[in-house]
């Protein structure tokens, strides 16, 4: 088969592809500013659209910025996409002028720009239903009524009605899991849409007669709603670079401030790189890179990190281990293990920031060294675990999406995702690889796309909202590579991957490993209870960063670890975890 890009379709590629456009809030900017065809009409007021692969490679040459290649490493994709973004929104704003921005805009919304185009659900209008009423930002009063022409198509009629101001418009993204349509109002009265079903799928149409036509409403004007884009794709610049530019880095430190609420300051000493025998197996490594990537995952999760590792000795040989990808400046892929300072040098060429935690005596003297190294050998170069990224994350219903800062009540939602997620696999087609086998395995299933899933999932009685909340079960197997070879094996992002390795050593045998690790995140790993309390730290730490409970070994800015080593792990612990920004509240219980 050929690849969206025209280049051979190798399942480290299809796999690769899907991180390209692995996060929702930014697959959700993606989204929004994908122009229709033809290129010369105006963004707003479109018809119905139906993404293709065509139409993205059109929309990023239109815009002179350099299109996906086949070669390009993960990272430079979503840099790539976020360039086009950014220069899509800045032609935008050119055009509207700075004055169509509203007046909460030069305000709240300068203050914290980053995924400020994330949306609210307004209504969902069902056809032959009762008409829904709800309020808009410009409009007290809009209502929708949907009439259903069999398969064919359906009629859908907005009215507004008794204007805020003369001034404002309101902006709107309508979508079912088959399509989407952009729409701008300013004026009062009714708008007439007739939504196309004849591209549809049998499953479409079972979308969008029976789960309706979702309309979402942008907070501020098309120019708030383009500044926003244009800041957030500013954030992920360090994604096709090796290094991390300084600006680049203040710029993620300003989202973190804010969004999650850690700080990060400039540290005088950036090395201290410590001795392999300062190091154990079992030891954890934490990584912060300023890149966009990691730090919406810090937010996400309610992290302070982005990426994690581990030791392992071998013989008289330190390895790092870890589940990753190659990118602009990482050159392997999938689950490795580097010798220790190799890795070192290649950490610091990335720019990230690394602090170590040792083992606690108890769990180090559990650690079985020959049982980890055992564990390593099975699933060396299987490929990072985009299938079930999100989905292990994702315990409830509502409260674990990110939400936006300031008051942190716009949050991402499974409405969104609904719209979003089959939008971008029609615009990319590997990216369902992300959601497919992850939602057929929770329904008993197999093969069936977004729209068959919601649908599935409808006739087995199980709200499609729940599916993200059905337990990640460590023992399925996902179709992935391994060594760049199709493959069936596990799906293990990085922290699930340091907790497989802390559970194939040993240390979870109190409660019979009975332990789902495709359930924990970041935060999981480094709260859990298994570190040195009484660990004192080599004096070069200790100058280095003196308040600190760690020792940070790399890095231009300082890493904290909340929660830190303050939850005994126990049977089935993060399976059912909710977390919302700003404080990520998590019950003992879980």
């Amino acid at each position: 088969t050929q690849s969206t890009w025209g280049g051979p379709l190798t399942s480290v590629r299809l796999v690769e592809m899907v991180k390209s456009l692995l996060f929702s809030s930014l697959l959700l900017a993606f989204v929004s500013a994908l122009p229709h065809t033809p290129a010369e009409t105006s963004l707003f007021e479109t018809e119905q659209i139906f993404p293709s692969p065509e139409l993205l490679n059109k929309w990023m040459k239109s815009l002179a910025v350099p299109v996906i290649e086949e070669d390009d490493p993960v990272p430079t994709i979503v840099g790539k996409l976020a360039a086009a973004a950014k220069q899509f929104a800045l032609e935008e704003l050119e055009k509207t002028g700075p004055s169509k921005r509203s007046l909460q805009a030069t305000s709240e919304a300068d203050e914290y720009p980053y995924f400020g185009f994330i949306p609210l659900l307004g209504a969902k209008v069902v056809s032959g239903a009762a008409a829904v009423n709800w309020e808009g930002q410009c409009f007290k009063n809009i209502a929708g009524v949907a009439t259903v022409n069999g398969n064919s198509s359906i009629d859908l009629e907005l009215t507004f009605a008794n204007s805020k101001s003369l001034l404002c418009t309101e902006t709107m993204l309508l979508g079912t899991s088959d399509a989407y349509q952009l729409l701008e109002v300013a004026v009062h009265g009714s708008k007439k849409i007739t939504w196309d079903l004849s591209k549809s799928s049998s499953a479409g149409v079972w979308d969008a007669t029976h789960n309706g036509i979702r309309v979402f409403m942008f907070v501020g004007s098309l120019a708030d709603t383009m500044d926003a884009i244009a800041k957030t794709a500013e954030i992920f610049e360090p994604c096709v670079t090796k290094p991390v530019a300084e600006f680049a880095a203040t710029a993620n430190i300003d989202f973190l401030s804010k969004y999650r609420g850690i700080k990060m300051v400039k540290r005088s000493v950036t090395d201290v790189i410590l001795n392999e025998t300062e190091i154990h197996s079992g030891d954890f490594f934490g990584v912060m890179r300023l890149d966009g990537l990691d730090p919406m995952l810090a937010w996400a999760m309610g992290a302070t990190t982005g990426h994690t590792t581990i030791a392992l000795w071998k013989g008289t040989q330190l390895y790092i281990c870890e589940s990753t990808a190659t990118s602009s400046y990482w050159d392997t892929n999938g689950i490795q293990c580097t010798p220790y300072r190799d890795w070192i040098t290649k950490a610091k060429a990335a720019s990230f920031n690394v602090i170590h935690a040792p083992l606690a005596p108890a769990f180090r003297a559990k650690f079985n060294e020959t049982k980890a190294w055992e564990f390593v050998q099975s699933v060396l170069g299987y490929n990072y675990g985009y299938n079930n990224m999100f989905w292990g994350w994702i315990d409830t219903e509502q409260l674990n999406y990110p939400c936006v800062a300031p008051d942190f009540t716009r949050c991402l939602t499974w409405d969104i995702i609904e719209v979003v997620f089959p939008a971008i696999a029609k615009y990319v087609p590997t990216f369902h690889t992300f959601y497919d086998q992850a939602f057929n395995k929770r329904l008993g299933t197999t093969g069936l796309d977004f729209s068959g899933i919601l649908q599935a999932a409808n006739e087995k009685g199980i709200p499609a909202i729940s599916l993200p909340t059905i337990v990640e079960q460590d023992g399925w197997i996902y179709n992935t590579t391994r060594n760049g070879i199709v493959a069936d094996g596990p799906s293990m992002v990085c922290c699930v991957f340091v907790c497989h390795m802390w559970k194939a050593a040993g240390l979870f045998a109190d409660f019979d490993d009975e332990i789902n690790c495709a359930e924990l995140t970041n935060w999981d790993d480094y709260s859990m209870k298994v570190f040195d309390s009484n660990y004192v730290r080599p004096q070069a730490c200790v100058d280095a960063d003196p308040d600190s409970i760690v020792c940070q070994i790399l890095g231009e800015y300082s890493m904290a670890v909340d929660h830190y080593n303050t939850k005994a792990p126990f049977a089935h612990m993060a399976e059912h975890c909710p977390g919302v920004a700003p404080d990520y509240s998590r019950p003992d219980n879980c």
